[in-house]
């Protein structure tokens, strides 16, 4: 049996008395799922528009028949696969026989052609029937097609595909999206039709053409970005059902909801925001939110925002982060300049498979790049007859920077966070792409 040994010691601290304390402190949070940006409430506040544009485009499946493909565009936290999955519900309230099928696809995690079609397939089947590797892809697709004439039969099958701006980053893209826009030419029976939400404006301009005339039945459906009275409307709501009465005041909605005003009307920042405040004053045993208390849950929610960013990155900006990295972890008061980083990333392209070297052209934009990001500093400076060169150093604490590092597969398993770059190393020296040790 494990126990919590006691310790003399006055600053260590007690798992059991904090846990007793707690379960008989004073109750924050009623609902706490009501401030996740999944929970869909009853009423969707300042979405009548789009929701009104949505229902007059997927009506007919309420008698059956297949509405056109459509998009939606906005930026993130401003309601799209909300209203959707809305509007989902509503019709399924409304369909007394053979309602729709939904299913959705979140571009980020399931992002490969084969990945799509089985996971559709499986989520029809209810349990895994298409292993995640080893069919070949139109084996799949024929499957697929049988599994929706039998299953589904006279009715229409949504396919949400949220963040489909993903998938043209990848070559298999334009592939995937024919296949799934064209699926009605090859079905008998049931009918598919196509939802895209994408975070960028300018998505169908990297399109193939034939995609796109399968994706333009109707106008994009485009979301704009909440204000700060909008925002609070949504935080009451929400915090109605999420909250016991009287643990926050209006003031601390007008905060948080000006708060995520300003970083361009997110909803679901706004509902991070105040969902970490209330916990942050249930486990201080406070019985209301402060603002206090948003303030140190923004700064510990941007933390978070710096990770996440450094792990959307692609893989060359991560490498080229993680050579600024070990230049400051390894070369402790060295100058770190943009030809130190330029020679640390050729060493850490020849350990990560798959990667290749880079010019220095290319290594000085991607410094531009995290220095707009806010996660290096970077100043020009002239080195007289040796030319001008960006002198590196960090934005933020280097803790998160390692944090976010570590997350990253190919640089954890290459083993590389613990790779000393040559130009530090005291008793070797580079000579044109080769290393050699020195003699003196």
């Amino acid at each position: 049996m494990l126990t919590n040994p006691k310790n003399n010691d006055n600053h260590s601290f007690n798992i059991d008395r904090f846990y007793k304390k707690y379960l008989k402190g004073p109750k924050i949070f009623k609902m706490r799922e009501a401030l996740e940006p999944s929970y869909i409430p009853e009423e969707l506040p300042h979405r009548d528009n789009e929701i009104k544009k949505i229902a007059g485009i997927t009506a007919c499946a309420l008698e059956g028949d297949v509405p056109p493909s459509f998009l939606c565009y906005g930026m993130t936290g401003t309601g799209k696969t909300a209203t959707i999955r809305y509007v989902s519900q509503k019709i399924a309230q409304h369909c007394e026989k053979n309602p729709p099928w939904w299913i959705y696809i979140n571009c980020n995690i399931v992002s490969t052609p084969y990945r799509i079609l089985a996971h559709i397939y499986n989520t029809i089947e209810g349990k895994e029937k298409i292993p995640p590797t080893g069919l070949p892809k139109d084996i799949i697709f024929k499957k697929l097609l049988g599994l929706l004439d039998i299953r589904i039969k006279n009715t229409v099958c949504f396919l949400v595909l949220d963040e489909i701006d993903i998938l043209i980053k990848k070559r298999e893209g334009n592939e995937i999206l024919y296949d799934l826009t064209r699926l009605n030419e090859n079905l008998d029976s049931c009918r598919a039709c196509i939802i895209g939400i994408s975070n960028k404006l300018r998505f169908m301009e990297y399109l193939d053409s034939r995609v796109t005339s399968g994706l333009s039945g109707q106008e994009p459906i485009v979301f704009h970005p909440y204000n700060a009275n909008e925002l609070a409307d949504i935080l009451i709501q929400r915090s109605r059902i999420a909250f016991n009465e009287n643990v926050l005041d209006q003031g601390i909605i007008k905060l948080c909801a000006g708060l995520a005003a300003k970083e361009h009307g997110d909803a679901r920042k706004a509902l991070q925001l105040l969902r970490k405040a209330g916990e942050l004053a249930e486990r201080k045993q406070h019985k209301m939110i402060s603002e206090s208390d948003i303030t140190k849950a923004q700064k510990d929610l941007e933390k978070d925002h710096i990770v996440e960013y450094m792990l959307s990155m692609p893989l060359q900006a991560q490498l080229t982060l993680t050579a600024i990295h070990l230049l400051m972890k390894y070369g402790k008061g060295h100058i770190i300049t943009s030809g130190d980083i330029y020679e640390t990333h050729s060493e850490l392209a020849e350990k990560v498979p798959g990667i290749k070297r880079l010019t220095q052209r290319r290594i000085s934009d991607y410094i531009n790049e995290l220095s707009l990001a806010g996660i290096i500093t970077a100043s020009t400076k002239s080195m007289g007859h040796y030319g001008r060169t960006k002198l590196v150093n960090f934005d933020i604490e280097k803790d998160l920077v390692e944090r976010a590092l570590s997350q990253i597969e190919k640089i954890r398993i290459s083993g590389i966070l613990n790779h000393k770059p040559i130009v530090l190393l005291t008793d070797k020296v580079k000579i044109k792409n080769s290393v050699f040790r020195k003699l003196i």
